[in-house]
């Protein structure tokens, strides 16, 4: 195995990609996301050598061919590569159901991320522990050296996950935001929000990367870096006010939405997008979920 532990998920589900770029994040994985056409699985094998492969059933079965699940059938046994698929067999009419037999894991879906977490926990153990001591590692070391480091190199390092920049490389937007983190100043639809500097370090975190749920442990440890006492009260009071100063009703909150279980996400999708979203996480079964999402 490559000495960073690497998941391919095929599938076009944004949702589940947020998902899984926050776990992956938080373990110190690397996490990408191949269309579902046989080309680019055909790329994905030759460039990426992952260590596991994600399927989602509810978002593939009518994009895959029989030669695309066969051709990751030969993948999965040529390379080695436990293949994931989310979803239950049962539910879905017209897909192949010889994958049963290839397949490692069906877990539920939506992702359940503990299910996730158990099965790679248990199919590589050894390797998985070796990963997570060295980011332990990477960990401490991360916080001697976080005090040393000036606003300059903060911005650096945000700097390369932008989603968009304007001719100002120290703005970048995400949807109806501005960020400024020269002048440390957030616009939403071209009204400034008086910020403080946590409550800036916090927003500018999470625009950053508008698909990825960030962990709780990961935004304290952004916030502070140098304190071993911060919890997640703190994170919750400050979260609570930025709310209060971006949001119409911060009690039901429109852009910085909570992920049960998980953490936190800035959502910048219009209400038609979030209505899709709560119509197919809101229907009974696979089917009906698909037939109202499309």
């Amino acid at each position: 195995m490559t000495s960073v532990f690497r998941i391919v998920l095929i599938s076009d589900d944004q949702y589940c990609l947020g998902l899984l770029k926050g776990y992956c994040h938080a373990r110190k994985y690397e996490i990408s996301q191949v269309a579902p056409n046989t080309e680019s699985i055909n790329k994905m094998i030759e460039e990426q050598q992952p260590d596991m492969v994600i399927l989602t059933l509810h978002s593939i079965q009518n994009q895959l061919k029989t030669s695309d699940f066969e051709l990751i059938r030969k993948i999965r046994i040529k390379h080695v590569i436990p293949v994931c698929c989310l979803g239950k067999i049962n539910d879905f009419s017209g897909l192949d159901r010889k994958i049963e037999s290839w397949v490692d894991v069906f877990l539920d879906d939506p992702l359940d991320i503990s299910q996730l977490d158990n099965f790679l926990r248990s199919r590589f153990s050894d390797h998985l522990i070796q990963e997570k001591r060295s980011g332990e590692r990477r960990l401490t070391n991360d916080r001697r050296l976080s005090s040393s480091q000036n606003s300059d190199s903060h911005n650096k390092r945000l700097d390369d996950n932008r989603l968009s920049k304007n001719n100002n490389d120290d703005c970048f937007t995400a949807g109806p935001f501005q960020i400024d983190q020269r002048a440390k100043r957030v616009l939403l639809n071209g009204k400034s929000v008086d910020l403080t500097r946590k409550e800036f370090e916090l927003f500018e975190l999470l625009a950053t990367d508008v698909d990825r749920v960030f962990m709780a442990e990961e935004i304290i440890e952004h916030l502070w870096p140098a304190n071993n006492r911060a919890t997640k009260s703190d994170l919750y009071q400050y979260m609570h006010l930025l709310r209060k100063k971006t949001e119409d009703d911060p009690n039901n909150p429109q852009w910085i939405l909570t992920i049960k279980g998980f953490g936190y996400r800035l959502n910048v999708a219009t209400p038609a997008e979030v209505k899709a979203i709560e119509n197919f996480n809101s229907a009974p079964s696979i089917e009906q979920r698909v037939s109202r999402f499309n």
